[in-house]
């Protein structure tokens, strides 16, 4: 019992003190190389279309957004205690307008390119002990044009939630501990550390408005804390974690009136539960939410100091449940539920930082092919409501796609 707990928390605090996951990394066992490729299509569409201010100050109403993409994970044991993931994608997003914009002179918006890539080792030093080391190589793009800006403001949303938010943020490291030990019979305690500093890049996002710009994000700091154990034949996953940011984004700029701009982000809090429930005939039956409270942050230059933001805290939950039905001994029914609220920023008028409430319906097969082969194909149907710069719009979201996995 003791190892098994003890093993199932460590993964877990290891994805807490990470910058980067994938879903499927949370449960996978170790020893063994891997990979995954996958293609999904994502989209929303607007019945009354949602008001977005553009680059030129005018402002534009988004009648539906979409993007394919196409992730690619490989995962290969070193020695017996460490593992090497590394992550990369190609995105293809398209943004369309109810009506023109006059500036650009067109009804819609593109964004294609690679994502950096993330390379992450994870491995114990000790029973107790284990550690993260992490980069993200700047193989993505951070320089657009100002269609390009104005796609990647609607695709990189929160309220739309696309699997590939961003292609590139520049070059990052972190490096991460875990301490776990076990506190009495069926339950384990974790306690994870992870510090990420991040390298300076030219944003070009605000096109020709700024001349030389250079955009500095300030490092990060996670403290997260992790309870695992057993509640009858069920499983329970309890985290908490805080980031804190010790340092302040930074732009600037040769033109900018005070010669920088930069902006202190407040912490960030997050509960993540998770029960796992013992039920004949599932492979896997899991409940589970996460809520994450965004603090306020504060803007400020070499002149007018650091001022508060108002109305720049948000609340952003995530809840559902995720299901595997047994089909047979190579194939199971993928079924999950997932419910959806975040309340946005007030602070701004964009659709990265509206409000939304939606509910989601995901079906797909999960299926064995032998040999080390897997496939899941899955569909994805979701309505919600999104607000933004006080208007209320109704949505329709529909996606779908397939993995091809291989272990060897």
């Amino acid at each position: 019992m003791r190892p098994a707990r003890l093993t199932t928390l460590w993964l877990f605090s290891a994805v807490a003190t990470a910058p980067w996951t994938s879903l499927a990394a949370q449960g996978r066992l170790v020893g063994f190389r891997s990979s995954t490729l996958g293609v999904m299509y994502e989209s929303w569409s607007f019945s009354d279309g949602v008001p977005q201010p553009t680059t030129a100050g005018g402002e534009v109403l988004v009648d539906h957004a979409s993007q394919f993409s196409f992730p690619l994970e490989v995962r290969v044991p070193v020695g017996e205690n460490w593992n090497l993931d590394v992550f990369s994608a190609y995105a293809s997003g398209r943004v369309a307008l109810v009506g023109i914009d006059p500036a650009l002179n067109t009804s819609e918006y593109r964004l294609s390119g690679i994502t950096d890539t993330r390379v992450r080792a994870t491995g114990r030093v000790t029973p107790n002990v284990s550690l993260t080391f992490a980069v993200n190589l700047p193989t993505g793009a951070t320089s657009f044009d100002a269609e390009e800006y104005n796609a990647f403001r609607v695709l990189a949303a929160p309220p739309l939630s696309f699997q590939i938010a961003r292609l590139g943020s520049g070059f990052s490291g972190t490096a991460g501990v875990v301490l776990s030990q076990q506190l009495g019979e069926g339950w384990a305690g974790a306690l994870g550390l992870s510090y990420e500093m991040r390298g300076t890049y030219d944003p070009g996002v605000l096109i020709a408005s700024l001349s030389s710009p250079d955009y500095s994000p300030g490092d990060a700091l996670r403290l997260s804390l992790g309870l695992d154990g057993l509640m009858g034949e069920s499983g329970m996953i309890l985290g908490l974690s805080a980031d804190l940011y010790p340092g302040s984004d930074r732009l600037s700029a040769d033109n900018l009136q005070d010669g920088f701009i930069s902006t202190q982000l407040g912490p960030v809090l997050t509960a993540d539960w998770q029960l796992r429930l013992a039920r004949g005939g599932f492979r896997e039956l899991t409940l589970y939410a996460v809520d994450r409270y965004r603090t306020s942050y504060r803007v400020g230059s070499s002149v007018t100091g650091d001022d508060q933001v108002p109305e720049s805290s948000g609340n952003y939950l995530d809840a559902g449940i995720r299901s595997v039905i047994s089909a047979g001994a190579a194939t199971g029914v993928l079924a999950s539920v997932n419910f959806r609220h975040q309340t946005g920023l007030d602070s701004d008028n964009t659709i990265a930082t509206a409000a939304i409430v939606s509910g989601a319906l995901t079906v797909g097969v999960v299926r064995d092919l032998g040999g080390g082969y897997s496939v899941q194909p899955f569909v994805r149907g979701q309505v919600g409501r999104i607000n933004s710069a006080g208007e209320s719009t109704p949505g329709v979201g529909y996606g779908g796609g397939v993995a091809l996995g291989v272990r060897f």
